[in-house]
């Protein structure tokens, strides 16, 4: 089968030539964060995957082809590569019936590929250009009619591309987080591809195969032949072959579901993520650099989480002995800015400490008025570590009245009695199979499956 390239016309070439969005300090963010080579052994592995799935490969498209090793591997008649690093661009070592083009992947339409393979790269929906994201999603959209979610991270933007180029018999295969199969910021891929009936097998693999990348990868094949909608789940068995699980957790009952608050009456218990005020190197402090700016508390700074993991998890209550001995004389970010009023001299003089570019380094502080100025969130009756690797997330009570912030969520709309309650309900569960892991054993769980679990123990 020919591989179609349809080129932009006159009336499509601003959406279609989306590498013109790349300007310099951009490519070298996106760069610096998304070039990671993919194993040979599991290039290897995915091309396994594809040629038991298919006997003759005709056209291969790869939108991330880095140093073509995709391309070095598997049988097939042609293959073209998209990479928009120069420097990746190794064209004189590859096969004969290979290439690799110098730019972005978006910049042309790719269409009726047999199949499209690679290891799409891992940027954070933060870190994306604007004026990229914004056109790149406009195109997806007007090819599939799927409006991916504002959170939605590089790669989800490569796959629905890959979607879209193969044929209506074509195969995808492709490494991607294994979160997918179940974070909110993924459900419209999902749906989109429900929707078409095709056949989807995802092979988790070992945390340790791509080093100092704090996420769990997965290779992942749709079918489009196999249209008989059928979803499946694999394990790396720790052998060189994969276990097929009873879901996308690896439970007979599948992951929590997600439980929007809004779904909730106004007076009933609810979970909300912890306050991203911008870079936490500038928002919170350690009780030394309190101290060094001569910040009052209270009055300049008040009391805030920023991680439980120092917290004994046989700690059920964060009290003013406790914050002191783990947080606040532990070294522990635990003061946040507090700008709810105006601050006074000695604030604003820390403010001013800030140099321009540190002001400017997180999109929350750029497209806010003043750059420092958030609104100060409410203190939560529970605090919830929504990274863990024991059976539950470590969870305590707030008696001293911290503010939630990053990785700590707050429950909010608890009674005394109901937060004893709780505690004591959620203490004799293990639902470590009920979330899918994240990486080096460690899980993450969504705000909206803690508002889940609130209604099902409460």
């Amino acid at each position: 089968m020919k591989l179609d390239l349809i080129p932009a016309t006159a009336s499509t070439t601003e959406a279609l030539h989306i590498s013109a969005d790349w300007r310099g300090e951009d490519i070298s963010l996106y760069l610096d964060r998304c070039q990671v080579d993919t194993p040979q052994d599991l290039v290897a592995a995915t091309w396994r995957a594809v040629e038991q799935r298919r006997a003759h490969i005709g056209t291969v498209v790869d939108f991330g082809a880095g140093d073509g090793r995709f391309a070095r591997q598997g049988r097939y008649a042609s293959y073209l590569g998209y990479e928009i690093d120069w420097n990746r661009c190794a064209s004189d070592t590859l096969p004969a019936n290979a290439r690799i083009v110098h730019r972005c992947a978006f910049s042309d339409v790719v269409e009726n590929a047999d199949l499209a393979i690679g290891n799409p790269p891992f940027v954070r929906n933060q870190d994306l250009p604007a004026g990229w994201r914004q056109k790149v999603a406009e195109q997806l959209e007007a090819r599939s009619g799927v409006a991916l979610s504002g959170l939605a991270n590089a790669w989800q933007y490569f796959f629905l591309l890959s979607l879209l180029s193969v044929s209506e018999d074509g195969l995808c295969a492709i490494v991607i987080p294994y979160e997918w199969v179940s974070r909110p910021s993924a459900a419209r891929l999902r749906d989109y591809i429900r929707s078409k009936g095709w056949n989807v097998d995802v092979y988790r693999i070992a945390d340790a195969t791509f080093g100092g990348v704090l996420t769990t990868s997965a290779i992942t094949i749709v079918d489009k032949r196999d249209a008989t909608g059928r979803w499946r789940y694999f394990a790396d068995d720790g052998s060189g072959g994969f276990q097929q699980l009873l879901s996308e957790s690896g439970s007979a009952c599948g992951h929590i579901p997600y439980r929007s608050a809004r779904s909730t009456s106004p007076d009933s218990a609810r979970a909300v993520r912890g306050l991203s005020p911008g870079s936490q190197q500038i928002f919170t402090l350690t009780e030394a650099q309190r101290a060094r700016y001569g910040l009052a508390v209270e009055q300049d700074v008040i009391r805030c989480v920023t991680s439980l993991r120092h917290f004994p998890p046989t700690s059920g209550e964060l009290d003013e002995e406790a914050f002191d001995r783990h947080f606040r004389y532990a070294g522990q970010r635990c003061w946040l800015l507090n700008v709810a009023d105006e601050p006074s001299a000695r604030l604003h003089a820390y403010l001013d400490s800030i140099d321009d570019d540190a002001q400017q380094a997180t999109s929350t502080c750029r497209e806010r008025p003043v750059w420092w100025k958030f609104k100060m969130p409410p203190v939560p009756d529970l605090l919830v570590a929504t990274s863990f690797k024991g059976p539950i997330p470590k969870i305590c009570s707030n008696s001293i009245g911290a503010r939630a912030v990053g990785g700590v969520a707050g429950i909010y709309g608890l009674t005394v009695e109901a937060t004893q309650a709780f505690m004591t309900a959620v203490s004799d569960l293990d639902i470590r199979d009920r979330i899918v892991a994240h990486a080096n054993g460690l899980r993450k769980i969504e705000i909206n499956q803690l508002n889940a679990l609130l209604a099902e123990v409460r």
